[in-house]
């Protein structure tokens, strides 16, 4: 009766929503348009097209998991790439690998003034991105001289970022690499605990041993490496600069990190993300293959309506787990009933997100959370 409790527990809706909101997606664009929705063009353009903002997301959500917001990584993708197609044309003789590294280098400083900000400053990370962000545009804009810029990039490099392997797009492998070393940081390092610590409860966190200035401030440096990377591969598939580029990418990316939030575990996972960004991508998708007007703008509306949408259900998750824990805890603290709570009813009173903070956390920290 347990096992098949919580196996029920697992595929319960608010659970994995989006993994049923997957299979209505593809079950009404399979009935509707089967010719052109299940075509291996259609899952191959979505693919090719969701690399980059999966790289971005998975830069966007390690300080999201510290409880702050990157917005530059748009903009800091956008960097990496006017810094890669500049080079490309004004030293050709540099090398397509050190290109890469100082653009990757390059937004990893942008990282860590973005972290130097919020964490040393003090400054709100929304606030502080937002600005660092418009300076960012304004760089780039001088480099390019507000103009589309051609890469002079070698032929292999443009292959290899143009290129499939196992019949999927080669940027879905840089992707999927990415997301497993943050996946693995995130669950099985002392790193990760510390991370989530942060975002939960920065105060407690401190106040256990965790230094939470340094992590705030590598979570946004790790980010603008990632965001790096990603202007790499963005590179490597498109070969060209233009102003558009890095903020039309911003809304997909935090979409599917607030969705991916409320997912398997109800904290920001990587796995979530993902799959939040291939759902809300094939729905898009799904959207411009059945309109007859062109459907240019589908995507700006879903994405917009989608954001809305996660950011509102991890709040109605964050606030039944705040009630649940409240309960548990005042259950906990009733000598009457405290024989009656069972072990595993008083472990999950205290958060989850890591072992070093319920350890030490005083009584009345664990109350007010």
């Amino acid at each position: 009766m347990r096992d098949r409790t919580g196996l029920l527990g697992m595929l319960s809706p608010r659970r994995i929503s989006v993994v049923y909101l997957l299979v209505v997606i593809f079950a009404v664009f399979s009935i509707t348009i089967p010719d052109l929705f299940l075509s291996s063009i259609t899952l191959q353009s979505v693919a090719s097209s969701q690399a980059v903002v999966g790289i971005l997301a998975v830069g966007a959500l390690l300080p999201f998991v510290a409880g702050e917001f990157d917005i530059t990584v748009g903009s800091n993708m956008a960097l990496s790439v006017i810094i890669i197609t500049s080079l490309s044309n004004s030293h050709p003789g540099v090398g397509v690998i050190p290109m890469c590294l100082i653009a990757v280098l390059v937004c990893g400083f942008v990282g860590l003034c973005n972290g130097l900000l919020v964490g040393r400053f003090g400054i709100n990370s929304f606030i502080a991105t937002l600005a660092t962000s418009q300076v960012i545009v304004a760089v780039a804009l001088k480099i390019s001289n507000n103009q589309q810029v051609l890469a002079s990039l070698p032929h292999a490099f443009m292959n290899l970022g143009q290129g499939r392997s196992l019949g999927l797009p080669n940027g879905v492998f840089v992707a999927l690499g990415l997301a497993l070393v943050v996946w693995y940081i995130l669950q099985f390092t002392k790193l990760g605990r510390h991370l989530y610590a942060a975002g939960f409860n920065r105060e407690a966190a401190r106040l256990s041993g965790v230094r939470t200035r340094p992590v705030v401030i590598g979570s946004f440096v790790a980010s603008g490496l990632i965001a790096g990377v990603a202007g790499v591969v963005y590179v490597g598939q498109v070969g060209t600069f233009s102003n558009s580029i890095g903020a039309p990418l911003l809304f997909p990316a935090f979409a599917a990190v607030f969705l991916g939030a409320t997912q398997f575990n109800f904290r920001p996972n990587v796995w979530g993300t993902l799959l939040a960004i291939f759902t809300l991508a094939l729905g898009v998708q799904g959207l411009q293959l059945s309109s007859s007007s062109g459907g240019f703008w589908i995507t700006p509306l879903f994405n917009g309506v989608a954001l809305v949408a996660a950011v509102m259900f991890s709040r109605q998750q964050g606030i039944r787990q705040a009630q649940r824990a409240e309960v548990s805890v005042d259950r906990a603290e009733d000598p009457v009933n405290r024989a009656e709570v069972p072990v595993d009813e008083k472990t999950t009173s205290v958060s989850p997100l890591t072992e070093d903070v319920a350890a030490t956390t005083p009584d009345s920290e664990v109350s007010r959370r």
